[in-house]
């Protein structure tokens, strides 16, 4: 089982700071992160936030155009405040543009002032999401498709420009609890698990879910991605001196949404449990434990809110040297 690695693209800053600055920055990272040879890069996306944050098409476009080999995908997109015809088009423009180097993650999305601003039933987001992958897959075929839904309903519609992958990008799944895992295998290329759930017994349970799941609706996973929170330093002490307090400001700023308030009483445990703030040594430790899971495709956030990014620099560089060559010899 092969070993690949990415970097979440962190797209988000206090509204008082310079955002062209941090995107030429984050640029920048991407680029050495390409040269360090890393697999992917991935946006994020939220609206009415508590951050400046980039939307993901456009963070998607400006990393396809200033790279040449890396995936760029969404981590996540939340499908069911856009319409799929338009992601449709949109992610085959992105296809065609990057050259077929582009994967398309979805998920339902969990903060309600985002439903409200839009006038969408947060109930209604898991059907969004299921009827928004299904056209999306459909029109992708470059055929002329009909749907009929709850939500979305047209006739004989044929999107205007054609994905360059035959079929379309992949399409990764984001999802926490175990309905919404058993959707990922119904109707995604992959889970896009997280790695940041407090309990350590998480991934294994719901690994195990994943897996029954295909096997009930006859599926594979392309790919087993898990998106953590990393930082490499020369020592473990170093790591967490450098890196917990901005991860602290990071998490107790989600901590303002009802949906994450949970994180800043938790902290602790999301630190014992899920950051990975260490060594090179204990850094490869921690993922051979990720893989005997079966995740074959590690991707972390390089930085958090307040830290220099020549840190995340040092830190991206450290791990490429000394940890990914490790963990890739003893994958095959």
């Amino acid at each position: 089982m092969s070993m690949r690695f990415g970097i979440m693209a962190s797209h988000q800053w206090p509204f008082d700071e310079d955002l062209r600055r941090h995107v030429d920055e984050l640029v920048e990272l991407v680029q050495l992160a390409e040269q360090l040879g890393y697999d992917s890069t991935w946006v994020i996306n939220h609206f009415v936030s508590n951050l400046a944050t980039p939307q993901p098409i456009s963070m998607a476009a400006k990393l396809i155009e200033n790279t040449e080999r890396i995936t760029v995908g969404t981590g996540i997109l939340l499908l069911p405040f856009f319409h799929p015809v338009h992601i449709a088009e949109e992610f085959a423009t992105l296809d065609q543009f990057s050259g077929g180097r582009v994967v398309l993650g979805v998920a339902a999305g969990y903060r309600e002032h985002e439903f409200e601003a839009f006038g969408i039933d947060i109930d209604e987001r898991f059907k969004r999401l299921d009827e928004g992958i299904r056209i999306i897959r459909a029109l992708w075929s470059g055929e002329r498709v009909s749907f009929d839904g709850e939500i979305w309903s047209f006739t004989d519609q044929r999107i205007g420009v054609p994905p360059l992958s035959p079929g379309g990008p992949p399409i990764w799944v984001g999802a926490g609890g175990r309905h919404a895992v058993r959707r990922a295998a119904r109707l995604g290329d992959a889970w896009y698990a997280p790695g940041n759930a407090p309990s350590p017994r998480y991934l294994a349970k719901h690994t195990a879910i994943y897996d029954e799941a295909l096997a009930e609706y006859g599926r594979r996973a392309a790919e087993r991605p898990l998106g953590v929170e990393l930082y490499c330093a020369p020592t473990t002490a170093q790591a967490i001196e450098e890196a917990l307090p901005h991860a602290r400001r990071e998490y107790h700023t989600y901590a303002e949404y009802p949906a994450l308030a949970w994180q800043r009483d938790r902290f602790d445990e999301l630190v014992a449990n899920t950051l990975l703030l260490g060594s090179p040594e204990d850094l490869i430790e921690r993922i051979r434990g990720y893989r005997a899971l079966g995740f074959d495709h590690l991707i972390f956030r390089p930085f958090w809110l307040g830290m220099p990014m020549a840190q995340a620099r040092a830190s991206i560089r450290l791990f490429a040297e000394e940890v990914m060559p490790v963990l890739r010899a003893e994958a095959g």
